[in-house]
């Protein structure tokens, strides 16, 4: 008895085994044995080399303050890597980061040791979980970071909650703060339906933009933005590519059908929404950006990047933003980048849990342009006041189906099936982490097509 009790429980482990490396493979839709290849010789960028030996990396003699650096590893996968997330512990004299990696991952990888240098380290020992890093000379990449102070600075934000995803951290600690929402986030999953019927679908969409907008003109303000900074364009969502391909043609809601603007842009407190006109098509879209701009006149644009972001929102609010800044003539300046749909593999990335590092996304269709890579650190504090933004968000949120309780199991159910099998999404555990990531590049780039092209 005893001893078939045991073939069974060993079955079983095998065959648990067995689902969790078959599940965690399908996570990617890319080649986790290629190497990550970033040519840095077109960037602003200062190669130190290196050498790494025994799990510890000398650092050379660094002086200067804010540098944002990345160390180029050949990592291999342990066979239980492919079960358990690979992770590398870093430490320095003065903390330990942690950053995680896609499961079975081999080849050249980049790691951000920015924080650790920025605090002083003169040595980082490297602490393997389900993979290690080989020993030999390799490179320390560094970049200047960005001068924010004293700037002013512009976020477009394609969606409610956009700017908090991408940059709550940096925004919340910088004065003179701009942010413009481009759409009312009318679209989307069908959240509420335990509070609307299938049959009031246009009620359900037209409430959550409604409620979406006013999200987007009130959470900033956790992040010290002021209400007169704050903006949205009243655009529908998930229609700026329709706009762009046709433009005569004029949008409206995907599901509200409703194309009057003014539905959503009437919440508008600022002084900046008197300057807002124009009908609900792409000349109008880039129109109010060229108002915007040349009324805020800001030193440095955070926008999406359009390479790398796969939500096409994301593409045209840059894309839109690109043509008003050369209706501008507008040259001085820097763009940081960011993405927070990754186009070329998956919307998992970054890898692993809340409160760990980003560093260099991988490249399955090669590098896109930039001059420089930009590490923001953020604190534990910053860290948890982004979790707070976030949760503000209605549409971050678990829908209301708490008040019931079969939906509540339901929902609890979904939430760690998502964790046990890899597939978490959410932007709590993407996005709060110990830095947020940008690539610059500066406004005078645009007007380079050849650097435009790689954008």
């Amino acid at each position: 008895m005893f001893k078939k009790l045991s073939w069974a429980l060993g079955l079983i482990i095998i065959i648990i085994i067995g689902f969790l490396i078959i599940s965690r493979s399908m996570l990617y839709n890319y080649d986790v044995n290629a190497d990550h290849a970033y040519d840095f010789t077109a960037t602003e960028a200062t190669i130190i080399p290196v050498e790494i030996s025994g799990n510890s990396l000398m650092l050379p003699a660094y002086e200067g303050v804010g540098q944002s650096s990345f160390l180029k590893v050949e990592v291999e996968a342990s066979l239980f890597s492919h079960v358990i997330r690979p992770s590398l512990e870093l430490s320095g004299n003065n903390g330990s980061e942690i950053q995680y990696f896609a499961h079975g991952a081999n080849g050249e990888r980049y790691i951000n040791v920015s924080k650790l240098i920025e605090a002083g380290a003169h040595e980082i020992i490297f602490e393997e979980n389900f993979l290690s890093i080989v020993d030999g000379k390799t490179d320390l990449i560094q970049f200047e970071n960005p001068i924010l102070k004293d700037k002013k600075i512009l976020i477009l934000a394609p969606h409610p909650d956009d700017a908090e995803i991408a940059s709550f951290g940096l925004y919340s600690e910088h004065d003179d703060i701009f942010i413009v929402t481009v759409t009312s986030g009318d679209a989307g999953s069908f959240m509420y339906d335990e509070v609307y019927s299938s049959d009031e679908a246009k009620a359900h969409y037209l409430k959550k933009g409604e409620v979406r907008t006013w999200n987007s003109l009130s959470v900033p303000m956790l992040g010290g933005v002021p209400p007169e900074n704050l903006v949205n364009l009243g655009f529908n969502d998930a229609r700026l590519r329709g706009m762009y391909r046709d433009k005569d043609l004029i949008a409206s809601g995907v599901y509200t059908e409703i194309s009057d603007m003014n539905t959503f842009r009437k919440q508008n407190t600022s002084y900046l929404a008197k300057g807002l006109e124009g009908i609900n098509n792409w000349d109008s879209l880039v129109g109010n950006l060229v108002y915007l701009i040349g009324e805020i006149n800001p030193d440095i644009i955070i926008t999406p990047s359009p390479m790398l972001d796969m939500h096409s929102d994301h593409q045209y609010t840059t894309i839109a933003a690109v043509e008003a800044l050369k209706k501008l003539n507008k040259r001085d300046g820097q763009l940081l980048l960011y993405t927070n749909h990754q186009v070329n593999f998956n919307e998992r990335f970054p890898y692993g849990e809340m409160g760990s590092l980003i560093s260099l996304p991988p490249t399955p269709k090669g590098s896109n342009y930039f001059r420089r890579l930009y590490s923001y650190s953020m604190s534990i504090d910053v860290q948890r006041n982004k979790i707070f933004a976030l949760d503000a968000m209605n549409d971050l949120r678990l829908g209301t189906d708490y008040r019931f309780s079969g939906r509540a199991f339901q929902q609890a159910f979904e939430t760690l099936w998502m964790q046990l099998t890899g597939k978490d999404e959410s932007y709590f555990r993407r996005s709060v982490r110990s830095n947020e990531f940008f690539f610059v590049i500066e406004m005078d780039d645009i007007y380079d097509d050849k650097k435009l092209d790689k954008l």
